[in-house]
C-alpha cells in the first residue's frame, strides 16, 4: 500500500501533464503571446495526505538561468518525501527538474532523480528541438544503464514544465484541449477538460479556482491509477492549490499550505 501512495504522489506533482502546442488540436485555446504569471522566488509547499494521514510534503519551485546551453531559461523543480515518521515504513526523496526556454516555450532539459525504498533510478532527458529528438539517458541501482534517442512532436515539453505553460492559458469552463507530452521514451496525447469554478479552502487560505481534470487520451497512467483532479487559481496566476486522485480505498490529496510569489 506505501509503496503504491508514493507511486500516486509521484504522478500527482509530476504528471499532471497540461500544456498548449501549435500542433494542438482544433479544440485547443489558442495563444496569442506567452505572458508569465510566475517568476524565479516562486515557491509553493504541499501537505500531502493519505485520508486523515499527513504522509509527506511535495514542493513546486521557480528558478532561473539566463544563459543555460545559450538560452534564457526557467528552471522549475519539485520535490516529495515522505514523513520522517513513515521513513521507516517507506522512505521517499524525489526530484525533477525542467529547463524551459522562455522564448521558445518549449522543453531545453528535463532531469529526474527518485529514491523510493530501495528503488534508485537517475534519469535525464536532453531535447534537441530543432530535430525534433531526444536524448534518454537512465542509470539504475542495480541495473544496467539505458539510453535511447527517440523522436518528439515540435515544441513538446515535459510533464512538469507543461504543467507551468497551462498557467499562461486563458481558460474558460468546458474547454477540452487535446496536447501532445513526453515523459521518459513514450509520447503520448493528453486531454485536458475545464470542469467548473468552484471556490476552495485548503491550509494556506481559500481560493476561487478552476477545477481541471488532465485525461490520457489512450488510457494510460491515469486511467490505471484512478482519476486525477487539479485546482488551479481563477486568476492571473493560475496557481495549483489542490490536487487529488482517487484510489481504490480513498484518496489522496494534496493541498498548499504556503507559498512564496512574487
Amino acid at each position: 500500500m506505501m509503496k503504491k501512495i508514493v507511486l500516486i504522489i509521484y504522478i500527482i506533482i509530476n504528471l499532471i501533464t497540461l500544456t498548449a502546442q501549435d500542433s494542438a488540436a482544433k479544440d485547443s485555446v489558442a495563444i496569442k503571446k506567452t505572458v508569465y504569471p510566475f517568476s524565479a522566488g516562486e515557491y509553493l509547499h504541499f501537505e500531502v495526505n493519505y485520508g486523515i494521514m499527513l504522509a509527506g510534503y511535495a514542493t513546486i519551485e521557480v528558478h532561473e538561468d539566463n544563459n543555460f546551453s545559450g538560452r534564457d531559461a526557467f528552471i522549475f523543480k519539485t520535490t516529495a518525501k515522505s514523513r520522517r515518521a513513515f521513513d521507516w515504513i517507506f522512505k521517499v526523496r524525489d526530484w525533477t527538474k525542467s529547463y524551459f526556454d522562455k522564448e521558445k516555450t518549449h522543453t531545453l532539459k528535463y532531469e529526474k532523480q527518485l529514491r523510493e525504498g530501495s528503488y534508485e533510478v537517475d534519469i535525464d532527458i536532453d531535447y534537441d528541438q530543432t530535430n525534433r529528438k531526444a536524448t534518454y539517458f537512465r542509470e539504475r541501482k542495480g541495473k544496467k544503464n539505458k539510453s535511447s534517442v527517440i523522436d518528439i512532436p515540435e515544441n513538446v515539453m515535459d510533464p512538469l514544465s507543461s504543467l507551468f505553460f497551462v498557467r499562461t492559458l486563458v481558460l474558460k469552463v468546458g474547454d477540452e484541449i487535446i496536447i501532445p507530452a513526453t515523459d521518459n521514451l513514450k509520447v503520448y496525447d493528453i486531454k485536458v477538460i475545464v470542469h467548473k469554478i468552484e471556490t476552495i479552502e485548503v491550509p494556506a487560505g481559500k481560493f476561487k479556482c478552476f477545477a481541471v481534470e488532465p485525461v490520457m487520451a489512450d488510457g494510460g497512467v491515469f486511467k490505471k491509477d484512478g482519476k486525477i483532479m487539479v485546482w488551479l487559481t481563477a486568476d492571473n496566476k493560475k496557481m495549483p492549490v489542490k490536487m487529488e486522485t482517487k484510489i481504490y480505498i480513498g484518496s489522496i490529496v494534496a493541498e498548499l499550505d504556503w507559498f512564496t510569489i512574487k
